[in-house]
């Protein structure tokens, strides 16, 4: 499903590395939130994806490989169903759908915008774009609420678990009553990446809708 994938482009993440000076007094979630920002240069993780709809009944199942780098470099690999392809190099947005043999081309900044993926690859000063709703305590996690100020994006809330330093769960409902659900696993953080892994070579007979210019 390229909508939800698009929302994240995934989105996406995942955990902090050495915290940052705690705020005294400052509520659990928005500090892990801080720390997860400030702390995580790179990370590599394992993810699976549900998208549920309004009757919470899975229309997608998906799982794969993320890789991130700040600010604004990051690879989703989609690997099962099927393969499937965002890659962000700073600059230029590339989403390809194997199956369908298609690549789209955008800006970051367009592609991304108030998006969850401009939360987790971004720096501390994305938090000015979000309104932090209620931190609370749920099944182990330590878990905050956002809702973007913009009111004409895609999503109306993002929400974070956190398992000690990591976040390890994300949750985002879109407008029209899905509910995107992420869990990452195998964490890395801080890892060395090849700048290698942020570039993307088009397949050979993939039709490309390049909307780069705009």
């Amino acid at each position: 499903m390229i909508r939800a994938t698009f929302l994240l482009c995934c989105a996406l993440v995942c955990a902090p590395g050495s915290a940052a000076a705690a705020v005294s007094g400052e509520d659990p979630g928005l500090q892990r939130l801080r720390n997860f920002l400030t702390g995580v240069t790179t990370l590599r993780a394992d993810f699976r994806q549900r998208v549920v709809d309004s009757r919470q009944q899975i229309v997608e199942d998906s799982s794969g490989r993320v890789l991130m780098q700040r600010p604004g470099r990051f690879r989703w690999d989609y690997q099962q169903p099927y393969a499937r392809v965002i890659v962000a190099d700073g600059t230029r947005l590339w989403l390809y759908e194997a199956d369908l043999e298609q690549v789209v081309i955008r800006r970051l900044q367009t592609g991304i915008g108030d998006t969850p993926a401009a939360l987790l690859t971004g720096k501390e000063n994305v938090l000015e774009r979000f309104d932090v709703g209620k931190s609370w305590q749920a099944d182990g996690l330590q878990w905050i609420s956002l809702v973007p100020k913009a009111a004409d994006g895609d999503f109306s809330a993002v929400r974070l678990g956190f398992d000690g330093p990591r976040l390890v769960n994300l949750e985002i409902d879109d407008r029209l009553g899905q509910q995107t659900q992420l869990e990452f696993s195998r964490i890395e953080i801080n890892p060395r990446l090849d700048d290698k892994s942020f570039s993307f070579d088009i397949p050979p007979g993939a039709d490309v809708i390049d909307d780069s210019a705009l």
